[in-house]
């Protein structure tokens, strides 16, 4: 399986989660505001899991097994 962190999260910002992470990390803005720095878009693709994400690093715990299903499942909605 390939490392979670280098896993591209978004695909219209081509970010991985390690990086969304690190975004979130460094901002203080509300989530809709914050995840305009990871998708550079308004687009509701990857909603999913990045409001998942940051949610669990506002409360303090990452769970990568969720994130990764639902990027999973984000990845097969896109390609069907």
């Amino acid at each position: 399986m390939e490392d979670l962190g280098t896993k591209i999260i978004c695909l219209c910002g081509e970010k991985t989660v390690n990086e969304a992470i690190e975004i979130f990390k460094q901002t203080d803005l509300p989530y809709k505001k914050a995840k305009k720095l990871v998708t550079g878009c308004n687009r509701v693709c990857c909603r999913r899991p990045l409001t998942a994400l940051f949610n669990m690093l506002e409360f303090g715990q990452v769970d990568y097994d969720e994130i990764d299903l639902m990027i999973d499942q984000m990845n097969e909605r896109m390609s069907s």
